[in-house]
């Protein structure tokens, strides 16, 4: 912009300049007088056209002062124009490089974009994926509950069944009850006292879960249940009756008995009974004596009893 308004008022100095000695031209031209006229005129004014030359060299010599400095002004300006220009080159250039940085940051962007929308795509598949395996695992612990709610029910089931298989066993181990014993162990001869007495069965044949005690006479009934017991008593060389009861906690059930056997024609005899009883658990039953009972190596008085069934 400088330059610019240097340049025009040194065109218009120049055109003052022309046009005042083209006017100083046409005055001279104008007025030039005749040789005598001229001359006289110059005798007759010659101190005022001195004075007009003078000024007009003053006014000349300003104007070309102002033309030495406009020339200088534009030799400035010509120099700062092209470093002006230089600049501008620079710039153009610095501006070209950075578009072209510029189109190639477009042209990463666009690609990062499109990656990103791929990467965004497999993202929501990958979610679609996870959303699905999330719900399959959810099922499979949903399952797995339930199997395992059933497992343990199973669990329970089985330790029930096994009670109940244990039961049963404890069952049919002590369902199977069976004593047979008779009085004495080895020897023979008569067993008992006026009153009546605890016998007990020392030659034991059978004890089938040994319920039958050997040492006190005494059968312990391990279940509840209908049990069956028979007595057999042998009376031989007895001036006194034989007197047998069956005693159930203490409380006589049956009896055998036979009268004494010191006559010729009845030497010996056999007495014997049997019952069904309803035992419970922890009953016991026994036989008792009252008079005299012979046994030997016959084996002739016997104790037996069985469990028929449960109750």
């Amino acid at each position: 912009m400088k330059m610019r308004t240097s340049s025009g008022l040194l065109v218009v100095l120049m055109i003052c300049c022309l046009s005042r000695a083209q006017k100083l031209s046409n005055d001279d031209s104008l007025f030039l007088p005749a040789p005598n006229v001229a001359r006289q005129e110059e005798i007759q004014r010659p101190k005022t056209e001195d004075k007009e030359g003078e000024h007009d060299l003053t006014v000349q010599s300003d104007i070309w002062d102002e033309l030495r400095n406009l020339r200088d002004m534009v030799v400035e300006q010509k120099v700062e124009l092209r470093h002006l220009t230089t600049r501008v080159t620079a710039a153009e250039s610095l501006v070209e490089a950075l578009q072209r940085e510029n189109t190639a940051m477009e042209a990463r962007m666009t690609t990062a974009e499109s990656l990103t929308r791929e990467l965004q795509t497999e993202n929501d598949a990958k979610d679609t994926e996870l959303a699905i395996a999330q719900q399959n695992i959810n099922n499979l612990q949903e399952r797995l509950t339930t199997s395992e709610r059933y497992i343990e029910q199973l669990k329970k089931d089985q330790e029930g069944q096994m009670a109940s298989v244990q039961e049963l066993q404890h069952i049919n181990s002590v369902s199977k009850v069976a004593f047979s014993a008779s009085l004495l162990a080895s020897g023979e001869g008569n067993t008992g006292s006026k009153d009546f007495v605890q016998l007990i069965f020392r030659n034991v044949f059978t004890n089938v879960g040994n319920h039958y005690n050997v040492n006190t006479g005494y059968f312990t009934a391990p279940v509840r249940g209908a049990y069956y017991f028979r007595c057999t008593g042998h009376i031989a060389h007895s001036d006194e009756s034989m007197k047998i009861r069956l005693v159930k906690n203490g409380h006589p059930i049956v009896f055998a008995a036979d009268r004494d056997t010191t006559s010729s024609a009845d030497a010996e005899d056999n007495a014997s009974n049997g019952v069904v009883l309803h035992m419970e658990v922890g009953d016991v039953v026994s036989l008792q004596i009252s008079g005299f009972v012979w046994d030997d190596h016959y084996h002739r008085t016997t104790f037996s009893g069985f469990l028929l069934f449960l109750l």
